[in-house]
């Protein structure tokens, strides 16, 4: 009897047991992370009262079977549901993260301080000091950091350190490729201006300030013929201060090629000082004792631009072509500082690099020379009549071709005439005018000072060499129906100008570096830009130098772009690494003509240059501040910084064990390992290597079964009950047994 007490006690004390185990799941119902336990009895000892015997052959009687009486249970293991996942809980935060296990159990490894101890709660946070931690023991978590390329090193696990200060800004990188895009139309009035269609490039340096580089484009080539040229007009920093002012280098050492450029007007980008105007001006009229590199007595040289040349001792037709300067050095009286046109001269015409380019085109004029090579004269004469400017007129496809009607042949027949145009005519008014043929002035005038001339119709037949035939003319209105000879008056109408007539109107150069002494503008020019001062009425205009910039051919087909620089080449370099020191450490940028795009677009201009190749590489960034944390599903943490950099900061590392039953739980929702578990090799696992993932912003809830746990209550309260009645009953019946002795 007293053996059915203990066993019964027995019963009570390991229903006790697993009623404990289940009161633990239930009370973790909603623990991140935790994995229910569940219980298992096994029976005590047992009391043999008889051995089994066997059957006896010999006496025909059976074997027996041993008697024996149970002791009661015992309690035998708890074992863990450490391989079910919990449901997933969606938190939205970057480092609330739950393990989605594919074929293996894993765990985090965390750090307590003193020991590496396992997770399955994946609820994180950054502490004070940048360290990934679990957020409710303050546990570091532990994993793989990156070398100095970016990678990840699987190495033995450290604390992840993921906001330290090195990581809390990304590096800069300097802008290495510029594209310009878009459409230039011929007919836009910013490009064939002299200040040109501004573009602007913004870019970054190596240590992430930014920069402006200012272009410009001219249509340096007749209207269609598809040539442009580009020009680097200043580069400004982030204040807008020139970094090109007191440089030692000029614009067109950064983006010229020696001769292509043109001369871009950039006044308005200076402002004169106030006070400096009479010092700009006698920095301009102070006599030179150098022409030519050669020294001499006091002399004086003024520029004329090939275009203006063109207009006053030419005609509207370009005898000299764009881009050439002439130079018209006067001497200059030493006490009076006034021109002494008296005195000897020189002439001489350059090209856009400087070259002297004299020989080439003097024939257009007629000087005398000294057989040095250098033309000298009192005045430059450009001699032209009526009768060369229509020939030139007819070389260029400019007059009137008609059909008109030959009464003289018989049959009448048809041949081609060529007319002047209006405005054709009013310019041989206005240059040959009152001129004999010799260029005097003609006594009573000649045909063109005749006011009837303005209803004539003039046309003109020429040779087959192209030369004049004849020149003729009718007046509708006066009555006339024949065609009267006029030739003799325009063939002999000569016009015979001197460029000291318009010294005025030329310029006289000083240069940057002159005028940054001096303090005349209140910020400094780049050095090789030119200021052109007007003696006449003191005003000036500065320029970029002829040498900076590139030409860009198009193509009259379709429009593409051909070539700039030279042929072949679609893209130029912004040489910056010639401005580079160690204050200003700059990088090449190589700018992508390519796309660009020579169209009608209804005198509207599209184009423009913009950081970053076709592929976006190479745009440059600033330094970049940390605006964000993310985890992929391998867990690597990648930075999000304000320069748009992806930054790889590290890599969450995995446990892995042969038997992850067999940990041991050491509270705080933690475990270590134990000699049953497998050991943990102090490197650990990626977690996709067997196709797992980790999911970011999701936390792994409670693994426990409600119902499954009531259910185990409900048993086991009866099991509780059912020992307790034994052992009510028990002590009724040894009650029973005392009161026989009463």
């Amino acid at each position: 009897m007293m053996r059915a007490l203990y066993s019964s006690v027995s019963g009570l004390r390991t229903h006790q047991t697993k009623m404990d185990v289940i009161g633990n799941n239930i009370a973790n119902v909603n623990t991140v992370g935790f994995k229910s336990s569940r219980t298992t009895f096994s029976t005590m000892m047992y009391q043999t009262t008889a051995y089994a015997s066997g059957a006896n052959a010999a006496t025909g009687k059976g074997g027996v079977n041993a008697m024996q009486i149970g002791l009661g249970t015992t309690f035998a293991s708890t074992a863990v549901d450490i391989d079910t996942g919990g449901a997933s809980e969606s938190t939205g935060k970057a480092f609330d993260l739950k393990l989605s296990d594919t074929n293996s159990t894993s765990f985090y490894i965390v750090n307590n301080g003193s020991e590496n101890v396992f997770t399955r709660a994946g609820a994180f946070y950054v502490d004070g000091a940048g360290n990934l931690c679990m957020e409710s023991t303050g546990y570091t978590v532990m994993g793989w950091q990156v070398d100095a390329n970016g990678n990840i090193v699987k190495d033995t696990v450290t604390p992840l350190r993921i906001m330290s200060p090195q990581n809390q800004t990304s590096q800069p990188e300097y802008t290495t490729d510029a594209k310009c895009t878009g459409i230039l139309d011929d007919n836009n009035a910013n490009v064939n201006s002299d200040k040109g269609y501004m573009m602007s490039l913004n870019f970054f340096d190596n240590l992430g300030y930014s920069y402006n580089a200012k272009f410009s484009v001219q249509k340096t080539g007749a209207k269609d013929d598809g040539e442009y040229t580009v020009n680097l007009t200043d580069i400004l920093d982030s204040n807008g201060k020139s970094i090109m002012a007191g440089a030692s280098i000029g614009l067109s050492d950064l983006f010229g090629s020696g001769s292509q450029g043109s001369k871009v007007d950039v006044t308005d980008s200076y402002t004169l000082a106030s006070g400096m105007a009479n010092a700009l001006k006698k920095l301009a009229t102070d006599p030179d004792t150098t022409v030519n590199g050669t020294t001499t007595s006091s002399t004086r040289t003024y520029k004329f631009p090939s275009e203006l040349i063109n207009e006053k001792l030419g005609t509207t037709l370009d005898f000299l072509p764009e881009g050439l300067t002439v130079e018209y050095t006067v001497t200059v009286n030493d006490q009076t500082g006034e021109n002494d046109l008296t005195g000897p001269t020189s002439f001489r015409i350059v090209d856009g690099a400087g070259v002297d380019v004299t020989q080439t085109y003097i024939a257009q004029f007629d000087p005398t020379t000294n057989g040095s090579g250098w033309v000298t004269a009192d005045g430059i004469t450009h001699k032209i009549t009526a009768t060369d400017m229509i020939e030139q007129w007819n070389n260029r496809n400019l007059l009137d071709k008609k059909t008109i009607p030959n009464n003289t042949t018989t049959p009448p027949s048809s041949e081609q005439a060529y007319f002047l145009k209006p405005d054709q005519l009013q310019q041989l008014k206005d240059k040959f005018k009152g001129l004999n043929a010799d260029g005097t002035p003609a006594t009573g005038g000649n045909v063109l000072d005749q006011n009837s001339l303005d209803n004539m119709q003039i046309r003109v037949k020429f040779k087959p060499d192209g030369t004049v035939d004849t020149i003729e003319a009718y007046n509708p209105p006066a009555g006339d129906t024949t065609w009267g000879d006029v030739a003799t008056f325009l063939t002999g109408a000569t016009k015979n100008e001197t460029i000291v007539d318009y010294l005025n109107q030329g310029y006289l150069s000083v240069t940057a570096e002159e005028a940054n002494t001096m303090g005349i503008f209140t910020t400094e020019l780049p050095r090789d830009l030119e200021i052109q001062y007007k003696e006449a009425d003191g005003s000036f205009k500065i320029v970029t130098p002829a040498t900076d910039g590139f030409k860009m051919q198009f193509s009259t087909a379709d429009g593409s772009l051909m070539y700039i620089g030279q042929e072949g080449s679609t893209s130029q370099t912004l040489k910056l690494s010639m401005y580079q020191t160690e204050e200003n450490p700059f990088s090449d940028i190589q700018i992508d003509f390519s796309t660009l795009q020579n169209l009608a677009n209804g005198a509207t201009n599209t184009a423009a240059v913009s950081p970053g190749g076709a592929d976006s590489e190479g745009k440059g960034k600033r330094v970049g501040v940390m605006t964000g944390l993310q985890v992929d599903d391998s867990g690597k943490i990648y930075g999000s910084y304000s320069n748009g950099n992806t930054v790889l900061l590290g890599q969450i590392a995995v446990a892995r064990f042969a038997n992850a039953s067999g940990l041991e739980s050491i509270g705080d929702n933690c475990y270590r390992t134990t000699m049953n578990s497998g050991e943990f090799d102090g490197i650990g696992v990626e977690m996709d290597s067997d196709g797992s993932s980790i999911d970011s912003g999701t936390l792994e809830m409670s693994n426990v079964d409600l119902a499954s746990e009531f259910t185990q209550m409900i048993t086991t309260q009866r099991g509780y009950q059912a020992n307790s009645r034994v052992i009510s009953t028990s002590d009724s019946i040894l009650e029973e047994l005392v009161n026989l002795k009463r």
